[in-house]
């Protein structure tokens, strides 16, 4: 499609592409800048180094939970996208439909409710208050994502490792799963990097410091006393260091990322 543009088309799409990308890159350079002032990377050495955070605790707590949700999420939605997309069975489309209803809702919407499921069950401040509603908020968008993927793959492929005698859960497994690699990588970056900046979920239900997430590591930032010049600058720096690995997944995954949220676009 993009091959047959003209050339003022071409230009017309790189101008508003660098347009978009400047508008996207200067809050951050601003927070970069804002990091080095005062004391330059001394400031990073002073976070890391802070008595008043424990950085390494934080950065253990969201890695471990990134990955724990990268994980289950996995599991759940590749069984899932699986027999919504390959199996017929009864009441098949009302399921998938009221799965899509679920990403109309917002994490505002059922906080109240859902801090009261996990307080009355004694999962506050502990990883399971922070990996199952993530799980669960996180779930219908990446079902659709690998849906739509599985949609792509021949049915053909099935039928004839049915005739081979294989099961269902082998061809999952032997099929599916190495063909849909690029939507399965998706998938597990996409659970890690929205598991890693969540801030909402974890200041709900995690009130004890060992508990902190890398989000809430900026609350040891907050208050008056802190407004000096060199507090604010090892402010962004803790929001610099605590891009990084976000920004990181998605260079070295990029190539997977895009293939698998562009598979099922346009279906012959």
């Amino acid at each position: 499609m993009f091959g047959k543009l003209k050339l003022y088309q071409k230009v017309l799409i790189e101008t508003c592409l660098i347009i978009t990308s400047a508008i996207w890159l200067y809050p951050l350079l601003q927070s970069v800048k804002k990091s080095l002032a005062v004391n330059g990377l001394g400031n990073y050495y002073l976070v890391l180094t802070s008595p008043r955070i424990d950085v390494v605790r934080c950065v253990i707590n969201s890695f471990f939970i990134a990955v724990s949700v990268s994980l289950v999420v996995l599991v759940l939605v590749t069984l899932a996208a699986f027999a919504f997309s390959k199996m017929d069975f009864w009441g098949k489309d009302f399921l998938y439909n009221a799965v899509l209803v679920c990403l109309t809702i917002s994490f505002v919407a059922v906080m109240t409710p859902l801090f009261f499921t996990i307080k009355s069950l004694g999962l506050m401040n502990s990883y399971f208050s922070l990996i199952l509603p993530m799980v669960a908020f996180q779930a219908p968008f990446l079902l659709l994502i690998l849906k739509n993927y599985f949609d792509t793959i021949p049915n053909d492929l099935l039928e004839a490792a049915n005739i081979d005698g294989a099961s269902s859960l082998q061809a999952l497994l032997l099929i599916m799963v190495p063909l849909g690699k690029p939507a399965l990588v998706n998938v597990v970056m996409l659970g890690f990097i929205n598991s890693w900046n969540e801030y909402s979920i974890p200041l709900l239900f995690v009130s004890q410091k060992k508990m902190y997430t890398v989000t809430l590591a900026t609350t040891f930032f907050t208050g008056t006393q802190f407004q000096t010049p060199d507090m604010v600058a090892q402010l962004y720096a803790t929001l610099i260091l605590m891009t990084i690995p976000s920004i990181l997944i998605y260079i070295f995954a990029q190539r997977y990322m895009q293939a698998g949220l562009t598979a099922g676009a346009v279906k012959s």
